[in-house]
């Protein structure tokens, strides 16, 4: 082998450590870019030379193999912005955008840049326009399983009119039983014990009703009836001369140890004013009971010797109500809350997590795209498998050591410094051998 060859082994040394350098450099350029991760330079040597005697072989040089990102965590900064979010795990945001250069991709990327906002058109979205990936909830906060942008609206939450009410009362089973019939335009004094709530009509008003309890006559157990008021100039069939108007009725039943035993609704027919809708209808739930619902007295109404009194109530209607806030919790989840004091699920973030993160290939932008090599995104919720938690509010730093990259800068600035010794030494054993010839 020629002498000349050294000098060509010692040009490989040059070029893998300006390679190496480059690596430094960048990962020093991004030490301060949210969410980056750092590289390092993987080298390797060229095929030996067998040089005929035996076993021996002599090195060609060195070559960049691989530069591998290190996909360790970066510490978390809080911000003051709720749509700075950062995973604590493995896993990574799911980004769409079509309008992209790495073909590759399928306008599919993966990122551990949380730094996301709110557009226009309501698209949870980056900074350079892709959608955030998530999924979507219907009315009732069910999360639908299809994959699909988040997009959160703004406009108003739609009335619910009140359906159900959950009467939770302690009726005093020392009262007497008043002979009188009960009196709608009287009912102070021909019941024994009233409680008023508020319920809602289809167009979100607001409306007050009382229920008023009658003791009945019971050998067997204890017995009381209900009627439901609410005011008279409040719908459109009540008396012109009335007060109120009953809108509902039912008996409640209890054991002779005052536990709830059953619940007959006789009727309920409300017809509130101004185009609400007519006949609306209230079920009146006061807990489980005994004889058809298997409870057993705890939680639910009763009648024993202590004083009349309203544990507590509640109605499934509300008004009309607009966005006021919204909260993205550890699961992912993203939670509103409106100005009628209804809180809802509107969607949750997915999260993705590969088989082989090393497989992933950089498209810029601190994002990522699958490759072969990665195999498929495995996308669910956060807090299941190991795709990690959501912190909102925060972001994740680069995972870059400075201190460790400018180690990494001398001991690569040394090694180019030894291989360029080895091509002027080289050179001067040339040169040694063109003197031979004086």
């Amino acid at each position: 082998m020629g002498i000349s060859q050294a000098m060509y082994t010692g040009v490989t040394g040059l070029s893998v450590n300006s390679d190496s350098m480059s690596v430094i450099a960048n990962n020093i350029a991004n030490s301060n870019a949210k969410g980056f991760k750092y590289d390092r330079a993987e080298f390797e040597d060229l095929l030996s030379v067998d040089l005929g005697t035996g076993n021996a072989q002599m090195g060609r040089g060195s070559r960049l193999s691989n530069v591998k990102t290190l996909h360790t965590q970066g510490g978390l900064q809080v911000t003051d912005a709720l749509t700075d979010m950062a995973i604590q795990g493995n896993g990574f945001f799911t980004v769409g955008n079509t309008k992209t250069e790495s073909q590759e991709s399928g306008g599919l990327f993966f990122t551990r840049v949380g730094s996301f906002h709110f557009d226009q058109n309501g698209f949870l979205s980056d900074n350079s326009g892709g959608h955030v990936k998530g999924y979507m909830a219907d009315l009732d906060g069910q999360l639908s399983s299809k994959l699909s942008d988040i997009r959160i609206a703004t406009s108003n939450v739609p009335p619910v009119p009140t359906s159900k009410l959950l009467l939770n009362v302690n009726l005093d089973a020392r009262e007497k039983i008043i002979e009188e019939e009960f009196d709608v335009n009287n009912p102070e004094k021909t019941s024994n014990f009233s409680t008023t709530m508020n319920i809602f009509d289809s167009q979100g008003r607001t409306h007050s009703m009382t229920v008023y309890f009658k003791r009945m006559e019971d050998d067997e157990g204890i017995t009381w009836k209900y009627h439901s008021l609410v005011d008279a100039t409040e719908v459109t069939d009540a008396d012109s001369d009335a007060k109120y108007k009953e809108v509902g009725a039912g008996m409640v039943n209890f054991t002779a140890d005052g536990l709830l035993q059953n619940e007959e609704i006789e009727y309920f027919n409300a017809n509130f004013k101004d185009g609400a809708f007519a006949e609306q209808n209230i079920e009146i739930d006061f807990g489980k009971n005994i004889l058809t619902e298997d409870g057993n007295g705890v939680g639910a109404s009763s009648s024993t010797a202590s004083r009349s009194d309203t544990i507590f109530h509640n109605q499934n209607g509300y008004e009309a109500g607009n966005l006021k806030s919204l909260k993205i919790e550890l699961d992912g989840t993203i939670r509103g809350f409106y100005t009628n004091g209804i809180q809802r699920r509107l969607g949750a973030i997915a999260i993705a997590s590969f088989e082989n993160t090393d497989g992933l290939k950089k498209a810029g932008r601190n994002q990522f795209y699958k490759t072969l090599d990665s195999g498929p995104p495995r996308i669910g919720l956060a807090q299941t498998g190991v795709r990690g938690s959501i912190y909102s509010a925060t972001l994740e730093e680069s995972n870059v050591d400075l201190a460790r990259q400018f180690v990494n800068m001398i001991m690569t600035q040394r090694g180019f410094q030894a291989n360029s010794r080895s091509v002027t030494t080289t050179d001067s054993m040339m040169e040694e051998i063109v003197n031979l010839k004086r």
